[in-house]
């Protein structure tokens, strides 16, 4: 016996990381795969050219001009894969201000860098071939003639600026709105035609960014332009003899305008259609644990593996297709008691109250001061006085509260107190350093130069991050997984380890609960959106407030005819009660 729990400590130890790496590799390889026709996609769009009428389309199909871009786009399909494999990450920060983006930012150079710098050559690589393909003057320097000796082409230098711009913008875009995060992946997203859903997304948020680049760009290059067409002539007048006289404006010509749109557009829809295909694939419910001798103990390493969000990510995935899904290994988890370390339900049960009350003690800190106690929710006080005594279709509504209903009517509930403000945090602190500290620093002392200033520092201090829901999805999964194993255990708890922990379990979720309805309340009261953030407060927030409601009901529901023996605290009972009744 102890040879064999060695053995398996030893596999469960070393094989959920492992695998779970080699998992993301092996769904890398089957995405640069379905890059292909992806890319014959963006080809196909990039080789429209609509002069020809209807039939541009078809020929779009069969052109050898498609199967050039086709290959250049799925080169850049095949960089932009890597980037997310090498960066990517499965929690997220909301933020609401431009001082919290760019503090990101700063915070990572290193990474800043490299999607900037790669999504800028990926633009010039992607110019060069589009221009390959739709012809024009390859001529980057009028030869010398009329004008005297050789001038620079400005729409050459006018098409380098842009394809500049869009490969900032793009990679600025990218990092500032997290889409290297796995935002709230969607369970059970494992077919690959799922991506038919999101091409109508892709293609409206590629011509978004094409256009709104494109106007910056024209702006930018219409007042600057001419003094940097100047500059870039001097410094080929010390390599050769040029002339600054330019020939013609690139911004007036209607043909260089379109053609910039229409390449920027295809470079955007290339870039979108790798990203969705990224997240589809990773995001796939991840079946780890079959291939370890010890499948309960593999898991339970998974919950705990906090050095890996990854891994970590994969193992609430799959505690909660197995107590969804699979009653078999419920089963197995329900009856395995002999632990040293404790049954596999308490140390399971333990890792999801973990990641509820850290979320629940995280919501508090940022939404109320550190000394106010918490005001009582008045969604979860008692009011026993108008409990119906008939339930839908004449059905009897069960009272649990017995004995302690009378005690609870006696007591007198507390006014709800009305919170304090928030103390904005620093977004400067200590925290800060190297090339971050100076530049935000630096932006700090300007700003407190001025009383416009200092009105807009205080406003990015209190529109600040919350960050409860960076694991949103972890705590769907770890809220459904543990309701799901409180209601098998009647019928598949065969030694009642689950019964005596139940109370426990209510207790945690209608604490969060509780908090999350008043930070609810809070957000939609127009006195205090001054003092939370609205940004990230109304969609994640009801999102969980409905799942903690549905797991209750579903609860409630399972145990109906049990809720008296459960003998729950009067409080508890109080607030289950409205859920025996369907009020809640």
């Amino acid at each position: 016996m102890v040879y064999r729990n060695a053995r398996n400590q030893a596999v469960a130890s070393t094989d959920f990381a492992k695998l779970a790496h080699t998992i993301l590799q092996q769904r890398f390889l089957r995405a640069c795969v379905y890059q292909v026709p992806l890319a014959y996609t963006a080809a196909i769009v990039a080789n429209l050219n609509f002069r020809n009428g209807i039939f541009s389309l078809f020929y779009a199909f069969i052109s050898p001009r498609t199967l050039g871009y086709t290959v250049a786009a799925y080169i850049a399909g095949i960089v932009c894969l890597v980037i997310h494999l090498q960066l990517f990450q499965v929690t997220r920060a909301a933020h609401s201000s431009h001082f919290p983006k760019l503090q990101r930012l700063l915070r990572t150079p290193a990474s800043t860098g490299i999607v900037v710098g790669s999504f800028t050559l990926l633009a010039y690589f992607m110019l060069i071939v589009h221009r390959g393909m739709f012809g024009g003057s390859s001529m980057w320097l009028y030869p010398e003639g009329f004008y005297g000796p050789p001038q620079l082409n400005p729409g050459w230098l006018a098409a380098w600026v842009f394809a500049t711009t869009v490969g900032v913008s793009y990679g600025s875009k990218l990092l500032m709105d997290e889409r290297l995060q796995l935002a709230f992946p969607a369970i059970e997203q494992s077919r690959i035609y799922a991506i038919k859903d999101r091409l109508p997304s892709c293609f409206s948020a590629a011509f978004e960014f094409a256009s709104s680049t494109m106007w910056r760009f024209w702006l930018g290059y219409f007042f600057f332009g001419w003094g940097m067409y100047q500059s870039v002539c001097s410094i080929l007048a010390r390599v050769f003899t040029t002339s600054s006289y330019g020939v013609g404006s690139p911004l007036f010509s209607i043909s260089n305008l379109v053609f910039w749109l229409h390449c920027s557009f295809s470079m955007a829809l290339t870039w979108e259609l790798a990203h969705q295909l990224f997240e589809i694939i990773v995001t796939e419910p991840t079946h780890i644990n079959e291939l370890s001798l010890d499948r309960n103990f593999c898991l339970l390493n998974g919950l705990k593996h906090s050095e890996s969000p990854l891994i970590q990510h994969w193992a609430y995935q799959e505690l909660y297709r197995i107590t969804a899904f699979n009653t078999e290994q419920r089963t197995e988890i329900l009856t395995d008691i002999d632990r040293k370390s404790g049954t596999m339900w308490f140390q399971v049960s333990s890792e999801c109250l973990k990641v509820i009350q850290a979320a629940t003690e995280q919501l508090k800190k940022q939404t109320e001061p550190s000394k106010q106690e918490k005001p009582a929710s008045t969604s979860m006080q008692s009011n026993a006085d108008t409990k119906l005594s008939v339930g839908a279709g004449g059905a009897p509504i069960k009272d649990i509260l017995m004995q302690n209903r009378r005690k609870s009517q006696s007591s007198e509930p507390q006014p709800a107190k009305k919170p304090e403000p928030i103390a904005a945090p620093d977004l400067f602190g200590v925290e800060a350093q190297g090339l971050e500290k100076y530049v935000l620093t630096t932006l700090r002392d300007m700003l407190l130069q001025s009383p416009l200033g200092q009105r807009i520092l205080l406003r990015s201090q209190r529109a600040r991050s919350i960050s409860t829901f960076a694991n949103f999805q972890q705590q769907i999964w770890a809220i459904r997984s543990l309701m799901r194993l409180v209601e098998g255990s009647i019928s598949e708890d065969k030694y009642g380890v689950v019964q005596g922990d139940i109370s426990k379990v209510l207790e945690t979720l209608f604490v969060y609960l509780t908090e999350l309805e008043r930070c609810s309340e809070q957000a939609d009261s127009m006195s205090n959106k001054s003092e939370y953030n609205v940004q990230t407060a109304n969609r994640q927030t009801v999102a969980m407030i409905q799942v903690i409601r549905n797991t209750l009901y579903a609860f409630t529901t399972t145990f109906y005819d049990y809720l008296e023996a459960l003998k729950l605290p009067p409080a508890q009972a109080q607030q289950l009660q409205k859920f025996a009744d369907f009020m809640a």
